[in-house]
């Protein structure tokens, strides 16, 4: 069942790049969106950043459909099943954090000022969306870790 290895191999390049534009907003990183700003251009990264994360839904989906795939051409056995499930649910999980990244960049890109401000509950429209953003990342770790056990003792 060596398909669900490379298969593994381009979600796990998909999760590379989508963390660079993680990174981009909450890392060390971030500060190029400063240097954006004071030139005017912050917008437009945003635009650009959210173009990126619609790109690597598109790959994600094609290989969630090479996931459910791989069984057709090879027949999987126990160890083989477990892999191809939780990686399922880890290229699930990677689409639903990609996109919950998207929204946020989306978002800043309408209007910051207005999505930063504090609302009547005291939370910006910015902070809800980084909360429910944070709780699918403790999902994707979650199944991250479980992901690499299994791709060790494979």
């Amino acid at each position: 069942m060596s398909g669900i290895v490379d298969i593994g191999c381009g979600v796990a390049d998909v999760h590379h790049r989508y963390h660079a534009i993680h990174n981009a907003l909450f890392g060390a990183a971030s500060f190029r969106l400063i240097i954006d700003a004071l030139r005017g251009h912050r917008q437009r990264a945003y635009g650009e950043f959210s173009q990126s994360l619609k790109g690597l839904q598109d790959e994600l989906a094609t290989l969630k459909l090479q996931i459910k795939d791989v069984t057709r051409n090879e027949p999987a056995k126990g160890r083989d099943r477990e892999l191809q499930q939780v990686l399922s649910d880890y290229a699930e999980a990677l689409g639903q954090a990609i996109a919950g990244l998207d929204l946020i960049f989306t978002n800043l890109r309408q209007d910051e000022s207005a999505y930063r401000d504090t609302g009547v509950d005291g939370r910006s429209g910015f902070t809800r969306d980084k909360v429910q953003y944070d709780h699918l990342l403790a999902t994707l770790e979650r199944l991250g870790t479980r992901l690499n056990r299994l791709f060790a003792n494979y």
